[in-house]
């Protein structure tokens, strides 16, 4: 337990447990039912309520705890302006540090994320309810760095042209909270489903061979994945070689859950802003073990794409190992301007196409 630990870790576990515990539900009580706090007691024994009761709930532990919280309104997702109005529609849990400064906690939008505040809900205001009064605050940007997919593929081509290959996955920050939402969210008996839904991407012929995952209820390490399948015919014979794309970059681009931007035909031209939940960066790293005798004669690079709201490389090489692949995706801001858009979409197109690059394997080399 954490009966001595800090208030931190105090408050990391109540959040969690507040978070997995007390089920998202609307109840009519009545008049000025949107913005009546209900007792402590009450959301225990129901373990349901809306954002308010839930934040209320984690309050009523905190003080229990002998820790100094306070309830906070704020604009999910959005800004608030500086004016008289009824610009809130979200309640979370403020708690004073000895300093005097605040954490912001938010056990609505943290059910299976190892985070107390959702990367979903970055650059937002919100306003303490304290009784001597506070200003109006927001929440940082998080860059790219702080919800990172990282991606090992290793994968081997036979003789016959059947792929064998592993992937691994571990996010961070919005990243963790997705790969644990594989688990959290779906029913078991839909993973198998779910699965070979990802690996669709690579091919319609994939076949899961086993998957793994970590603990989606353990909130002190990061989430992870880890999935083996084999593809009977991946490879294309052509002219005397083998042809094949990525099978790394053809789950990253193909799958929303894990690129989200990757997922879209955008148009040429937009007018109006584009926004994501958050940043995001994906760093990858494939090797593809090619039948001996065989080798890549002329690994494929992109282009750099560097641009204010995104940014995408990729490299090839033939090493000792086999094909090595390496890419690069970041996501710079959650909304993008229309005067950014061109960079987004050139990074983004770039990406796309790097993911439909052929390697050709001719034989010629030691392996």
């Amino acid at each position: 337990g954490v009966a001595g630990g800090t208030d931190e870790e105090k408050a990391f576990e109540l959040v969690h447990w507040v978070a997995q515990n007390i089920r998202y539900s609307g109840q009519t009580m009545g008049k000025g039912e949107g913005y009546t706090l209900h007792p402590g007691t009450m959301i225990f024994e129901q373990r349901s309520g809306v954002c308010k009761d839930i934040a209320g709930m984690l309050i009523t532990m905190l003080c229990a705890a002998g820790l100094d919280s306070y309830g906070a309104m704020t604009m999910a997702g959005s800004r608030i302006e500086e004016i008289p109005a009824d610009q809130f529609n979200h309640c979370v849990v403020a708690l004073r540090k000895d300093d005097g400064s605040f954490v912001m906690y938010d056990p609505t939008w943290v059910p299976y994320d190892i985070s107390i505040w959702s990367k979903l809900e970055t650059e937002q205001h919100y306003l303490i309810g304290t009784p001597e009064g506070q200003y109006l605050n927001r929440i940082p940007y998080s860059p790219p760095g702080e919800s990172p997919l990282n991606i090992q593929s290793e994968a081997t081509i036979l003789p016959d042209g059947t792929l064998e290959g592993r992937l691994y996955l571990r996010g961070e920050g919005a990243m963790d909270h997705y790969l644990r939402g594989m688990v959290g969210w779906y029913p078991r008996a839909r993973l198998d489903h779910y699965t070979a839904r990802l690996l669709s991407a690579i091919s319609d012929r994939a076949e899961i061979v086993n998957y793994e995952y970590g603990d989606a209820l353990d909130f002190k390490k990061f989430m992870w994945w880890k999935i083996e399948y084999r593809i009977p015919d991946f490879v294309f014979p052509a002219d005397n070689g083998l042809e094949f794309v990525s099978p790394m970059m053809s789950v990253i681009m193909g799958n929303r859950l894990l690129f989200r931007a990757g997922s879209f035909n955008w148009p040429k031209e937009r007018h109006d802003d584009v926004f994501f939940y958050f940043t995001q960066q994906i760093n990858g790293r494939e090797i593809l073990k090619l039948p001996r005798g065989y080798k890549v004669t002329d690994p494929k690079d992109s282009k750099e794409i560097d641009e204010t709201y995104a940014y995408f490389k990729g490299d090839s090489e033939m090493t000792g190992e086999g094909l090595t692949v390496d890419q690069k995706i970041e996501i710079r801001r959650r909304q993008i301007p229309p005067d950014g858009y061109e960079g987004f979409k050139k990074a983004v197109d770039e990406a796309k196409d790097y993911a439909k690059t052929v390697f050709r394997a001719e034989q010629g080399g030691d392996r």
